[in-house]
Parts: C-alpha cells; structure tokens; sequence
C-alpha cells in the first residue's frame, strides 16, 4: 500500500501530533510504502528519509509560531513526485495542509482518513479563540462530514462527531513502552517534571504557582512562545529534548504534571506513566481515559491552582503513594497504549477504506 500522511508540523519539530505521525509511520513503513508530507521551514530539508519514512515538505511560513503554518504552493504539485497513491490520511482539522489535502483526495477519488487529535479547549488570546471557532464551523466540519475519520480517545470522538462525523474510529495516542522501560535513577530531594510545548494553554503558569514555597525541584522540558513570561515564575527549564532527554528527565523525576486547558490524549502522561512516575495532571481531553482519580494517579480541574498544589503536595510527601500510583499507571499504559498494539488497529483501519 502507498500511503501519503499529511501533518503541518514533523520532525525535527516536537508535539504530540509529529510524535504519532513519526510513530505509526515508521511501523507502517516495515509492510508499505509511507510518505510525509509537511511544511518545510527554515533550517529543514526539501526531502529525506527517516527510520523508513519518506519526507517530502513543501515551502511554508508560521503564521502562528509553533501553531499554525500556510503552505506556498499547491499540495497537487508536491504530489507529482509521489505518483500513485492509494490513501491519503491527515491529521488534526485546523491546519490548512489538512484541508487542501482532503480536497486532493475527493478530487482525485483518493480513499481518505482523517486523524483527529482535539477537543474543544479555552484559548487564552480572544483572537486564536475566534479563529478556532471560525475553522471549526467551516473548514473543520466540512473535513469532518467527508473523511473517514478516526480520533485518539473517546472525548476526540465526542468532538468530533459535534463538528458532523458519523462513525469514527478510536485508534489511541500510544507511546513506545520499550524505549520508556521504567527504569529510574535515583536522586535526592523531591523532583517535579513537566513535559510539552510553552504556550499558555499548556498551563505552566498554574505548575509554577502552585509549587512556590514547596521544597521541590520543578523541571520545565520544552520551548515555545510563552517561555520568557514563564521564566518570571521560577523553575528550572532545560529547554526541548528528544527521545532519550525526556527519558532522562522523567527517569531521575518523582511526580509529572500535565496541567493543560485542553487535551487529546497527552503524550507526556503516557510516557511518564510507561516510566512509572506518579501523575498529576488536569481533567481534559482524554486524560481521564489514562488517569483514574485516585487510583493510579490525581485529575484536577484546569486553572484551579489550589486543587493542584494540594494533590502535588500529597504526592510529594507519600512516597508509598507515589509508588502506588506509578506502577498502577504503567500497568495500565502498557496493557492500553502501547504502539505495536495501536499500530495493528491503524493498518486495519486503512485497509477497510
């Protein structure tokens, strides 16, 4: 099968989106032949190869930086270099690269999935509001009435089916439970990690409050626009990391923290889960089809920071609990999220279109 996997970001970029394309593409890649096709930005290459998967990007520009790319020219002429292609899939309804792709594939009779990966979620700047609910009323649902569509969690398939799907779907979020194996280090002292993009609506503001004053080292991996207003509030940011670097992080951490305004299904609670950590992390999204409250690990209402400093602190001083929690968690992640199971369910989803 020849598969072309539309996504607006991809690697070298970072997010939980470029994550399960780079993940299920290169699994798929062991048994078909898979393109990406992304936006090219500065500093990244025309086309190349990784671990299996053909890349294939098309001059872009950031309209919002680490939001929103507009590509330059049309999908059809990047398609050219690609010849036959017997699926299209796309991925999250808000990019324009998903839109256009979507009508390549019913202008040219092209069997066509579509991966959503969001809820409904608050944005802190009215702006970005507006122009999620625009897309949604318009180019989202449109995408949504005529894609075969699949979705990362049941709340994604709830969204979606607001914005007009019919049938989808669930074909979860994973995470790689070999290469996030458990293995910890230890350390001293109480060490709080958080794992994900800096912008507002990830909702690092809320961590940093509700630490102040807690005898703990907060660890802040990743970058993003909202970086030097965080920065005011302490914490100790270590910039983005790889793989291996959040490995590292979350392996020598006791607790990780999610406290995000709106979800999918969040790559970094998977992955600290996989790693045994203890997790607090807020009630959006999906987050609630990983975390149960109470029993392998603390939902908390988004922006409350009281709630989540009170659920940190118990964590932080019950090490038995933290332990508890952690291995509920893990067993519960690899049992449910782990990709070599989700990618089976993924490649017999493109094989019924």
């Amino acid at each position: 099968m020849r598969i072309v996997i539309f996504s607006s970001y991809f690697l070298p970029h970072k997010g939980g989106v470029e994550n399960y394309v780079y993940q299920t593409g290169k699994r798929l890649a062991k048994r078909h032949k898979v393109w990406v096709v992304t936006s090219r930005l500065p500093g990244t290459k025309k086309q190349e190869k990784i671990d299996g998967i053909r890349v294939l990007r098309i001059p872009s520009v950031e309209v919002l930086s680490d939001r929103l790319t507009v590509q330059l020219s049309p999908v059809s002429e990047a398609l050219r270099t690609i010849g036959k292609i017997d699926v299209i899939v796309t991925n999250t309804r808000l990019y324009p690269l998903s839109f256009a792709a979507g009508l390549h594939a019913r202008r040219h009779k092209i069997p066509w999935l579509h991966i959503e990966h969001g809820t409904k979620q608050p944005y802190e700047n009215a702006v970005v509001q507006a122009g999620v609910r625009f897309i949604d009323s318009t180019f989202g649902s449109w995408i949504m009435k005529h894609a075969k569509v699949a979705v990362v969690s049941e709340a994604a398939r709830d969204f979606s089916k607001s914005l007009g799907a019919r049938e989808c779907d669930l074909v979860y979020n994973g995470v790689d439970t070999k290469f996030f194996n458990g293995k910890r280090k230890k350390h001293s002292g109480i060490r709080i990690a958080f794992v994900g993009r800096l912008i507002q609506e990830k909702g690092v503001q809320d961590l940093l409050k509700a630490v102040k004053g807690l005898k703990a080292e907060v660890i802040i991996v990743g970058k993003g626009p909202y970086e030097k207003e965080l920065k005011k509030l302490g914490g100790k940011f270590v910039g983005e990391k790889n793989s291996a670097g959040v490995r590292e992080v979350l392996a020598s951490s006791d607790i990780l923290v999610n406290p995000s305004y709106g979800e999918g299904l969040p790559t970094a609670v998977l992955e600290a889960g996989a790693m045994g950590l203890a997790v607090v992390a807020t009630d959006v999204g999906g987050t609630s089809e990983i975390i149960k409250d109470g029993k392998n690990g603390y939902l908390v209402h988004p922006g409350n920071v009281s709630e989540l400093r009170k659920k940190i602190q118990m964590l932080a001083k019950n090490a038995k609990l933290r332990e508890k929690f952690g291995k509920a968690l893990q067993k519960t992640v690899r049992e449910k999220f782990d990709w070599g199971k989700i990618v089976i369910k993924f490649e017999k989803v493109l094989k019924s279109l």
